[in-house]
């Protein structure tokens, strides 16, 4: 199986022989090291070593996972069922099947966390057998070719299958944009093509792929076009969460009970170190790790001694508690967005999110970038169906209730109401997120159903 270095490094020289330069490809390797922090196992920090009193024994520490979480709680914060995309009311349902069909829902999900955990993401649409569709692309399949102003407008993308890599490049034109793909294989220093079942080259005025990157400046490197994963600059941050969680899981082993024996009621064994030293060890029942030697003292007449150790559970909670809030606010999701409890990590999801708050500034910058990328989709798609460029309106309604105190929008509303300052159809719309057309139809509604004041009748 080839991984992830083996294929940057075997597609980049097969680019390089058609001609093509990959931008910045040293960038694979901070996207590697991050990808390694997603797994939750980065060998040189979780892998380590401790003497147990005889012999070195490797360790492995213990993790929170918070990368993937933060990358999951981004992806979520950003992208749910609530998220409505619209186009004329003619192209809509077309729109919708090309969705279904290509699960779009639950596929852009997952790409995006992975392009908050990698840094960068790609959707691609190409044709099946007539139909549209939609590969999604992590970070790591993701070539570079050409950029102007910031913008990837030249990329190709790869995957590899059964010791063939598939290489599918879009270049940049003056009228619009060459498809090539490509297969290949690996010989020795030798790149061996192969032209079975693949459509050489087509052509398209709509750039069929679209990259998806956290709207995060790259501090790592500013000229560079690829994203910055969400915990690029909170690793730091992270590992103290594992160091803390660490120690937290082995006080409970630590701290039980201890029986120190006197050395005259044990029995001794002669071991050979890896030294080749031998050396003697007392005894004790295998299972019973609570038992230690006594060294010798003349003035106890003690031969056992129980010692109880205290527990240090609290202090631990809080120094997680102290990594997870510096971790979270420098992912850019606020301090206060995880709790520890019962040993294990929550979401603070009654958290009251204020619109100064970094977490909502945070979102709706994302919004932004998010956004641009998804209007490219939605033309590429309508134009790998009908092969006509679409240029109607395409609206896309981001779900923000999640990031609105939606108790405090109602309590305030509710006060201008009385108030005057706002009329019953604004209510509405503040409120229930009506249109101003839907809100006035309602209070008409209303207003009807209100039975009307009748005059007394005349007296005769």
């Amino acid at each position: 199986m080839t991984n992830n270095k083996e294929l940057v490094s075997n597609v980049k020289g097969y680019l390089h022989e058609l001609g093509y330069e990959v931008i910045n490809d040293k960038y694979y390797d901070y996207v590697n090291e991050w990808y390694e922090w997603y797994k939750s196992y980065v060998e040189k920090f979780h892998k380590y070593t401790m003497f147990n009193g005889y012999k070195f024994v490797d360790k492995k520490r213990e993790t929170l996972s918070m990368p993937k979480r933060a990358s999951e709680d981004w992806a979520s914060l950003l992208f749910n069922d609530n998220v409505c995309i619209t186009v004329e009311e003619s192209k809509q349902p077309e729109l919708e099947e090309l969705f279904n069909s290509n699960r779009f829902d639950h596929k852009f999900a997952e790409l995006l966390e992975l392009t908050f955990a990698l840094g960068t993401g790609a959707t691609v649409v190409y044709e099946e057998k007539g139909n549209p569709k939609i590969d999604y692309i992590n970070a790591l399949m993701i070539f570079p070719l050409e950029v102007d102003n910031g913008e990837i407008v030249s990329c190709a993308f790869a995957s590899c299958k059964d010791n063939k890599y598939y290489v599918n490049i879009h270049e940049r034109t003056g009228t619009g944009y060459n498809i090539i793909n490509k297969v290949f294989s690996k010989n020795g220093n030798n790149y061996v093509e192969s032209k079975l079942d693949i459509i050489e080259q087509t052509s398209s005025p709509v750039k069929m792929f679209q990259i998806y990157k956290p709207n995060i400046t790259n501090n790592i490197d500013i000229f560079s076009p690829y994203g910055l994963s969400c915990y690029a600059n909170a690793l730091s941050q992270n590992r103290a969460c594992d160091v803390d969680f660490d120690s937290f899981v082995n006080e409970v082993d630590l701290g039980k009970k201890r029986i120190f024996m006197k050395t005259d009621l044990l029995t001794y064994k002669t071991i050979v170190n890896e030294k080749g030293d031998s050396q003697e060890i007392p005894i004790f029942d295998t299972d019973q790790t609570e038992f230690y030697a006594l060294p010798n003292d003349k003035d106890s007449d003690d031969m056992i001694r129980e010692i109880d150790m205290n527990l240090r559970i609290t202090e631990h909670i809080d120094a997680v508690q102290t990594s997870l809030n510096l971790f979270s606010d420098a992912c850019g999701l606020g301090p206060d967005r995880f709790t520890f409890k019962d040993g294990k990590v929550y979401t603070n999801e009654s958290q009251v999110i204020s619109t100064n708050s970094k977490l909502y500034k945070n979102i709706k910058k994302h919004e932004k970038l998010l956004k641009y990328s998804i209007y490219e989709l939605v033309r590429a798609l309508l134009y790998s169906k009908s092969k006509t460029e679409y240029k109607g309106d395409i609206t896309i309604d981001f779900d923000d209730s999640i990031i609105e105190d939606t108790a405090e929008i109602k309590r305030q509303a509710l006060l201008e109401l009385n108030a005057g300052i706002i009329d019953r159809i604004q209510y509405m719309i503040d409120v229930y997120k009506m249109t101003e057309k839907q809100a006035i139809e309602f209070v008409k509604n209303m207003e009807k159903r209100s039975p009307s004041e009748e005059e007394p009748p005349e007296e005769e």
